[in-house]
């Protein structure tokens, strides 16, 4: 299984997303990001990494030339071009089987709101790491939303 590991540009929680790394490395599941410099799922890799996780894709926009991608870590894992930023959402869609929401930001709600076009599929949304948050009822009804907590997540993604 390969799962979509997306939130926030800032890391917040360090000790709920290193206990959630270890998890997910210990299920034995290959992980695909887009890992900012300094951000939770750069953060998310490199301690899934650290706990003998199987394997990291990168989505990286190696084509483009409008933002570039200077602030993406290259470091952690296979690279998977997406050509631009534009399609981003799209190939990490493309490329994953779930979703794991580890905090809310725009950037994470552009990759949910894919799940509902590109290989539909179902996005776990952390409740330690959501702070509180529900998505709109209308979203919810439209995409296969599951609210977890980290100590229910090895029994859904084994």
């Amino acid at each position: 299984m390969k799962i979509g590991i997306i939130g926030p540009s800032k890391v917040r929680e360090e000790e709920k997303l290193l206990k959630l790394a270890k998890i997910v490395s210990e299920l034995n599941h290959e992980i695909v990001i887009t890992p900012d410099k300094g951000s939770s799922s750069e953060f998310f890799a490199e301690k899934y990494l650290e706990n003998n996780g199987k394997k990291i894709y990168e989505i990286v926009p190696l084509d483009d030339k409008e933002f570039g991608y200077s602030w993406v870590n290259l470091k952690l894992g296979e690279h998977i071009n997406c050509q631009t930023w534009r399609n981003q959402p799209e190939k990490l869609n493309e490329e994953t089987d779930v979703l794991l929401c580890i905090g809310c930001s725009v950037g994470a709600l552009i990759e949910i709101g894919y799940t509902k076009w590109f290989k539909k599929k179902p996005v776990y949304i952390i409740k330690e790491l959501a702070e509180g948050e529900k998505l709109p009822k209308v979203i919810e009804k439209s995409l296969d939303i599951r609210y977890i907590s980290i100590k229910d997540i090895s029994e859904e993604l084994k």
